[in-house]
């Protein structure tokens, strides 16, 4: 073969003198990557007589644009229009027919722009020309693509894998639904495989557009870094430091600047080392950024030593992947991958089976110490459904009756009933700010003192429930309403911040007074009215009046107006049917005669 860098028609000509042009083994362009048009010419003397059968030319894979010649005239082109950027990202062998000529000079015009997986850095057994008949280059590009298959069945089982990997993964993201860990590394799975997809684009899409397919296989390749980091950042919940996010950001400007293929056409025009170098040091950074994540994450008591071991592997295989390419000692891809090539990317697969381990592991002591909490939670609510009153409790003349509906396993709300002597009875609804354990905590503390306390006065049982819970509440505070039924029907009322109470269908208006436990020695002042015979007096946590329905709408103190009157049970089971968001308590006393 001749070649000669350059763009002149007159190349084509037969008759052309090519003796001063270079001669070069095929397949092999002047260099791999080569910029710009550049001519290829050979000649050939066919046995004489011609066999009856129409002769054909097969052009191995060597360039992804080309136009070819023979004896001077145009016999076929392959790869688009020559100089616009585009052409295949993989080139294959193509088939053009011949004139009936036994002396051919045959004239390539190519364009010879980067092949990621082409012949400019495979065997001559790969990428040979031949000239036969029709049945025989038939045969020739079977055998080839058949070849082809063979040598990438590894890289289809890897992406099969990894497809498997990713919704075994997201799967638990979606059980679990906030184990971002298992959706980081379910994307990086996802990302990886639409990656290496794009090296069997020829195979399930035909030839793919290099500036296409090459943004898709970059921007993915930047995809599965940043879900990597992700991944890190999430199970080890390290804080960053800002040179850790300074090398990330270096890091995704340098991969950014990989996606657009004209961009990397430029680099390889103006500054070469730039894109020989690049890809090595974005690996090394990303190990970089994931060696200070885990460093931060050994002071943790779990032992995530595995998972050093999994991302190791494959940001180690990485780093001697590229770095071997960018010294020469592995080629750029081939027309399918190398052993070698094979062998550290299985690093991927090693690393997957590794992560599903780990977090399988991971997801099983998550799930024990579930329910080991869930044990304990049910132990709390039963353990303060001991310390509250009973349901009912009537005397000869009045009947208090008590609901209470936790939203969880363990409630804020709680409620106190107590007969005196005197054959007076008292019934408190108190509402504990703030959810979960720490207010159940604190209505321990309130039972706790209200069970100590001597007084039927409602102000002054709300102050030393004041007493008992300053300096334990934590910062939270305590609304109660407090109310002592005394025979013959007088009612006194005393309120720390409650929302007003209820009598035959309205509200009572009662001394205002503040929560329970926002300060030291407070005082409260009492109401007093008058519960005719059949008349009942309600109270009701903030837990009924902001029930909420699926549109939002809130039951509101104008329904909790007009249901005062029907029993606690009632009142309860119509707030939680409405929607219910924060506990339920309901206090009703009835005046029987």
């Amino acid at each position: 073969w001749k070649q000669k860098v350059g763009d002149d028609p007159r190349w084509a000509e037969a008759d052309f003198d090519d003796s001063t042009w270079t001669a070069v083994a095929m397949p092999r362009p002047s260099g791999p990557g080569e910029r710009g048009i550049t001519w290829y010419r050979f000649q050939v003397h066919l046995p004489d007589p011609l066999p009856a059968e129409p002769l054909f030319i097969l052009i191995g894979p060597m360039f992804p644009a080309y136009e070819i010649f023979v004896n001077g005239k145009l016999i076929g082109r392959y790869g688009g229009p020559i100089g616009d950027g585009h052409g295949q990202l993989y080139a294959r062998p193509s088939a053009f027919p011949l004139p009936r000529q036994s002396k051919l000079l045959a004239a390539i015009r190519s364009e010879d722009r980067l092949l990621l997986y082409g012949a400019q850095s495979s065997s001559s057994k790969d990428s040979r020309s031949w000239i036969g008949t029709g049945a025989s280059i038939t045969d020739k590009t079977a055998a080839w693509q058949l070849n082809r298959k063979e040598r990438n069945e590894p890289l289809r089982m890897m992406c099969v894998i990894l497809l498997a990997g990713s919704a075994f993964f997201i799967t638990l993201a979606v059980w679990r639904r906030r184990g971002f860990e298992y959706l980081w590394i379910g994307l990086f799975l996802i990302s990886n495989t639409i990656y290496r997809m794009v090296q069997l684009a020829p195979e399930w899409l035909g030839d793919p557009d290099r500036l296409v397919a090459g943004a898709i296989a970059n921007t993915f390749a930047l995809a599965s870094a940043i879900t990597l980091l992700l991944f890190a950042w999430t199970i080890f919940d390290s804080m960053l430091r800002w040179t850790t996010w300074l090398a990330i950001l270096l890091y995704s400007l340098g991969v950014l600047s990989l996606i657009p293929p004209v961009l990397v056409d430029w680099f390889r025009d103006h500054l070469p080392f730039y894109l020989q170098w690049v890809v090595p040091v974005l690996i090394c950074a990303e190990g970089i950024i994931y060696a200070d994540l885990a460093l931060r994450a050994l002071n943790r008591r779990e032992n995530f030593w595995p998972i050093h071991v999994a991302v190791g592997i494959y940001v180690g295989a990485n780093v001697v992947f590229y770095f071997s390419q960018a010294l020469g000692a592995m080629p750029v891809g081939g027309e399918s991958l190398t052993p070698l090539e094979i062998g550290l990317r299985s690093a991927l697969v090693i690393f997957l089976f590794g992560m599903g381990i780990i977090l399988s592991q991971r997801s099983s002591g998550i799930d024990r110490e579930q329910g080991r909490l869930q044990q304990e939670m049910a132990a709390a609510a039963e353990v303060q459904s001991l310390l509250l009153s009973g349901p009912l409790t009537v005397n000869a003349e009045a009947a208090f009756e008590t609901v209470y509906l936790p939203a969880s396993e363990v409630g804020g709300d709680f409620y106190h009933v107590q007969t005196f002597p005197d054959g007076s009875q008292i019934a408190l609804l108190g509402d504990v700010s703030g959810k979960g354990l720490k207010a159940a905590m604190l209505v321990s503390v309130a039972i706790g003192a209200l069970r100590r306390e001597k007084s039927s006065s409602p102000a002054a049982i709300l102050a030393g429930l004041n007493e008992g819970l300053a300096g334990h509440s934590g910062g939270g505070f305590v609304t109660c309403c407090c109310v002592r039924y005394s025979l013959g029907g007088k009612v006194t009322i005393a309120s720390a911040g409650h929302p007003a109470p209820y009598c035959m269908g309205r509200e009572v208006e009662v001394a205002p007074g503040l929560p329970v436990g926002v300060a030291s020695e407070m005082e409260w002042g009492e109401t007093t009215i008058e519960l005719r015979s059949g008349e009942q007096l309600t109270i009701v946590s903030d837990g009924v009046v902001e029930a909420a329905n699926a549109k939002g709408e809130l039951f509101g103190f104008e329904r909790t107006r007009e249901i005062s009157g029907k029993s606690a049970r009632e009142i309860a089971d119509a707030a939680k049917a409405w929607g219910q968001n924060d506990d339920i308590t309901v206090v009703t006393v009835r005046r029987r005669a």
